[in-house]
């Protein structure tokens, strides 16, 4: 299991829900449920809830390029999505 639940293990503890309304939108652009998208990048479906609701697992690269498969975009469409929402909340927290 991921450290998602508890974000301060992560370097950048970030929550933005407009990242998990585009997961969400992007799931089901692709036709998954929420059990199956876990379950192709990996995560159970607490995980992926969490991912849903904005959860953004910045510094866990394998973790991402598994997301961006189960959504069958590219690694790099993904982080695209996730670097400026990561730059403008870690500013707007300064």
């Amino acid at each position: 299991m991921h450290a998602y639940l508890s974000q301060s293990h992560c370097h950048l503890p970030i929550s933005i829900p407009a990242f998990g309304a585009w997961i969400y939108r992007r799931r089901l652009e692709v036709g998954l449920s929420s059990g199956r998208a876990a379950e192709a990048a990996g995560l159970n479906l607490t995980e992926w809830q969490a991912l849903e609701q904005g959860w953004v697992p910045t510094t866990d690269d394998n973790l991402l390029r598994s997301i961006a498969g189960a959504l069958e975009v590219k690694f790099d469409d993904l982080d695209y999505v996730i670097a400026p929402l990561v730059a403008h909340f870690a500013a707007a927290a300064e």
